[in-house]
C-alpha cells in the first residue's frame, strides 16, 4: 500500500480505452489492472501470489 500511496495514480483509464470495445459489461479498471502487474512484476510473484496480494491489501 505504500508503494501505491507514493505512486497514486500511474496509469489512466483513459491511456486503455482504445483496446475495450464500446459496449458489453463493464471491467476491472484497466490502470488498475496495469499497476497489479508491474508489481507482480517488481516483487516477483507468480500470478496466484499477485491475486492474494491484491484481495489481502485492498
Amino acid at each position: 500500500m505504500l508503494i501505491r500511496d507514493r505512486l497514486d495514480v500511474l496509469f489512466e483509464d483513459e491511456e486503455f480505452a482504445g483496446l475495450y470495445p464500446p459496449d458489453g459489461r463493464p471491467g476491472l479498471s484497466p490502470g488498475q489492472l496495469a499497476l497489479v502487474s508491474v508489481l507482480q512484476f517488481a516483487e516477483n510473484l507468480s500470478d496466484r501470489a499477485a491475486a492474494d496480494a491484491v484481495r489481502t491489501r485492498i
